[in-house]
């Protein structure tokens, strides 16, 4: 009787552990999120990471339709406090707040940000 209750106890662990995953892929798939940026003004906000592999496009693209100098980049290791107050775990971002305290975060390249303007 008691193996019977450690199989059930595995299948419901193994269940579990299925739903977490599932919730965490979920997010990777439609990583748009709003954020409240209590320290930010209106605008656009690139962040990159020295080493990140895909942020040097990434600032091309935005260069080539927004032109340089209209978004401010935050790089990780010069300003991991805006990272963590926005949550921002993933590189190249873009963060567009609309209003004081009110924006939408943008993992990955920055297409779909540039599609919001």
């Amino acid at each position: 009787m008691d193996e019977i209750w450690v199989r059930v106890g595995l299948v419901a662990a193994a269940l579990l552990l299925a739903g977490l995953i599932a919730l965490g892929q979920r997010r990777r798939r439609n990583p748009i999120r709003d954020v409240f940026p209590v320290s930010l003004e209106p605008g656009v906000y690139f962040f990159s990471a020295a080493t990140c592999p895909t942020c040097s496009r990434a600032r091309e693209r935005l260069d080539q339709e927004l032109g340089e100098g209209a978004y401010v980049e935050f790089a990780w290791e010069d300003s991991p406090g805006i990272f963590a107050e926005l949550e921002v775990d993933a590189v190249p971002a873009v963060v567009i707040v609309s209003a004081p305290g009110r924006g939408r975060l943008f993992p990955g390249a920055p297409d779909r940000a540039l599609g919001e303007l």
